[in-house]
């Protein structure tokens, strides 16, 4: 009788080497135009960035997205805001310090992709 393996080859978020010590990323929805402000929706509200910034789901994403990361890169993800309502969501990495990889030790801040097109989040990155 044969076996099926069904794992995911992921990398341990604890072992990545270089890890950058803060990772920002900004959040917009996925039919919003990455550069324009005029198309938003929930996804820029501020109980939405609570649930993201929820311990849990911020290990979540140590662990989705351990390994190495670049400006600019986006990643398709969604965030449960309870009573079995997830709420898909694109995040993008917009800058990167002390590093070049996600791990346990990268602090990730999360801001709205508008308040960056806004000029309302200061984004600073050393890489």
């Amino acid at each position: 009788m044969g076996t099926t393996e069904n794992t995911i080859d992921t990398i341990d978020p604890a072992s990545v080497e270089d890890q950058a010590d803060r990772i920002v990323l900004s959040f917009r929805s996925p039919e919003a135009d990455p550069d324009d402000d005029s198309t938003w929706w929930v996804a820029d509200s501020a109980w939405l960035q609570e649930n993201m910034n929820d311990s849990t789901y911020l290990q979540y994403l140590q662990r989705a997205h351990a390994g190495p990361v670049a400006v600019g890169e986006e990643w398709e993800e969604f965030v449960n805001c309870g009573c079995a309502s997830p709420q898909d969501v694109v995040l993008r990495v917009e800058a990167i310090e002390g590093g070049t990889t996600m791990g346990f030790e990268t602090e990730i801040e999360l801001v709205s992709r508008r308040s960056i097109l806004e000029g309302d989040a200061v984004i600073e990155s050393a890489n």
